[in-house]
């Protein structure tokens, strides 16, 4: 029998219709019911037993992965803060430490110009003009070294200083001038102008470049101290790891009823031993951070500050006989700076800086100088109170007969003493800057190695497991 045409008619009709739906549901059925779908057979999957090893383990390997990241994104970051430390920090408190005595020994080769008969000779003049120069580059180092090195407060306190004693050297350098002018031309008034530049620097200028080295030299020890702290944090993330791991076996051990997995051991040995890297890496930087550092820091700041005061007392000694005056009453002055000097010599050598010859040979020297420099200070002192100014002339600045005994030489023999101690001491804290940056600069290649090495270990020792499942 044929096929009725009506009911070929109904039956196209309806297929039709059926394969033309709605565009609304189409797209309803698209966006939010297959999703949905999907996100249950997920949420099923991780409800059997292969679900959740597998989530087991993603959990365990996220913490693996956070955990040497922000481990080596730490040491990387304190990393360049030493770096910036031993090349930014310490060189700009050394150059502001260099502004201060530069300072101070142009003022005494000033003085000691002053004092001459006629006109000053050409070493004196150009001692002068070396120590303005170099501290003017000095305070142009400090200020380069301020907008990576130190906080904003700090900076700006910097470089008013630096500011201020950049304009007043201006006028005293003027002064100077004026002063040696008038003296040339045989007026009086020169030691007027000599006194005023003097004052200046004594009062104005020596100061604003103590607070400077103060400044600057605090920055450099807060940021050491910071730096040497461990790195607690990061620590902490790679001490959560391996209890992850050690969670994870016993879990796994229960639930496969095996004891031990080859690859969560694998993967605890390795995190242990980056732990173990770690911490040695932060125990050498903490020792060198503190311990060394202190040992290297305290010395220098005691030799820097006892140069500054026995720079402070030559000059005084000098300008007391421009002016004809007496230094008895700077007596007491001197004398503490004698024991300043005796104290840090005493605490170098009693620091591990002073157990070389070398070390030892330049404080037995210096000790010398300060004996040395004691006798002459003593007879400029008796010379000046009987108002024998020519015979204290050579006594003081080491200028005609009788020299090697002078103040001037004294002096110049200690400074150059300390000097070399200072240097020493300086090599010696730079030394313990770069133990901890080569402690930290092992650590984070090494961290980032082990944590992926763990984390292939740690699917590779699953992927038995969930094998059996299939």
């Amino acid at each position: 029998m044929g096929s009725d045409p009506t009911d070929q008619w109904i039956e196209a009709a309806g297929h039709e219709h059926f394969r033309q739906r709605h565009p609304a549901l189409a797209l309803a059925q698209e966006t939010f019911i297959a999703p949905l779908a999907r996100a249950r057979r997920t949420a099923s999957f991780f409800t059997t037993s292969p679900g959740v090893i597998t989530l087991v383990t993603v959990i365990i390997t996220v913490g693996i992965l956070a955990a040497g990241l922000s481990m080596a994104q730490s040491s990387v970051q304190r990393q360049q803060q030493l770096d910036m430390l031993i090349t930014n920090a310490e060189p700009m408190s050394y150059s502001a430490h260099n502004v201060y005595t530069s300072l101070s020994i142009a003022n005494t080769a000033a003085t000691t110009g002053f004092v001459q008969a006629g006109v000053e000779d050409q070493l004196t003049r150009a001692r002068y003009t070396e120590a303005i120069k170099r501290a003017g580059e000095s305070l142009a180092e400090t200020a380069a070294g301020m907008s990576t090195t130190q906080s904003r407060s700090s900076d700006e306190h910097a470089l008013a200083l630096i500011i201020d004693i950049q304009q007043q050297l201006n006028i005293y350098v003027g002064l100077v001038e004026t002063a040696r002018a008038n003296n040339r031309a045989g007026n009086p008034v020169g030691a007027a102008y000599l006194s005023e530049a003097s004052t200046l620097m004594r009062e104005r200028i020596l100061p604003a470049a103590s607070d400077l080295f103060v400044l600057t030299t605090g920055e450099v020890m807060t940021k050491q101290s910071n730096l040497s702290k461990p790195q607690w944090v990061p620590i902490s993330g790679l001490v959560a790891a391996l209890v992850m791991l050690a969670l994870g076996q016993i879990w796994l051990s229960k639930k496969t009823r095996r004891r031990l997995n080859k690859g969560f051991v694998t993967a605890t040995a390795l995190m242990f031993v980056a732990l173990m890297w770690v911490g040695s890496a932060n125990y050498v930087t903490w020792k060198a951070g503190t311990e060394g550092f202190a040992e290297a820091a305290a010395p220098l700041n005691s030799l820097t500050n006892a140069r500054i005061r026995a720079e402070q007392a030559h000059t005084q000694e000098t300008l007391a006989l421009v002016l004809r005056q007496e230094v008895g009453a700077s007596g007491n002055d001197f004398g503490e700076t004698i024991r300043t000097l005796n104290r840090a010599l005493d605490e170098f050598e009693d620091s591990s800086l002073g157990s070389s010859s070398q070390a030892i040979g330049h404080v037995y020297s210096a000790r010398s100088a300060i004996d040395k420099w004691v006798t002459a200070h003593e007879q400029l002192v008796k010379l000046l109170a009987a108002g024998k100014y020519q015979e204290a002339l050579p006594a003081a600045t080491g200028l005609g007969e009788g020299s090697e005994n002078s103040s001037a030489a004294a002096f110049h023999d200690l400074d150059e003493n300390l000097a070399t101690l200072i240097a020493d001491a300086r090599a010696s804290l730079r030394a313990y800057i770069r133990d901890g940056v080569t402690a930290a600069r092992a650590v984070p290649a090494v961290v980032l190695i082990l944590s992926f090495v763990s984390v292939v270990a740690l699917w590779l020792g699953i992927r038995p497991r969930l094998q059996e499942y299939l």
